[in-house]
């Protein structure tokens, strides 16, 4: 079975992507995510959203995650706002791992909430983002 996608890239123009294999609907959530990704590096970062920076990445951020991990600590909703958004990310990061068929982390949500508390507790002014993106690569490393 081969699966055809089309879908038109930044510049308007389309894009033909083909599949062999049995699991057309997984290839086109495949190259969804694919194309959205390499498109991350060309989109505007929309108004009034936070902009993580590190050596090599430039990311539009939203939610509690573009604070601060004091921030985050600093009362029993943003920690349970935070929690939330840390869960989205985790999942949002295994997804894209399982899509380019690299290791996925755990997802033992305890293991994860306390290390990614251990990581903003050497830290606080870090931003929630990097501590859970930082947990997420060491996860990767065990």
């Amino acid at each position: 079975m081969i699966c055809t996608i089309n879908r038109p890239d930044e510049r308007g123009q389309d894009l033909n992507l083909n599949f062999r294999g049995n699991d057309c609907f997984g290839a086109r959530r495949k190259s969804a995510l694919m194309v959205a990704l390499s498109l991350v590096s060309v989109l505007a970062v929309p108004r009034g959203a936070a902009v993580a920076q590190d050596a090599t990445v430039s990311v539009g951020m939203i939610g509690i995650g573009s604070m601060s991990c004091a921030h985050w600590r600093s009362t029993k909703e943003h920690l349970t706002e935070g929690t939330v958004w840390i869960y989205g990310f985790w999942t949002g990061l295994n997804y894209v791992a399982a899509a380019s068929e690299q290791a996925q982390s755990g997802t033992d949500t305890a293991v994860i909430v306390a290390e990614v508390k251990k990581a903003c507790a050497s830290e606080p002014s870090q931003t929630l983002a990097t501590a859970v993106w930082n947990t997420f690569l060491g996860f990767n490393k065990k």
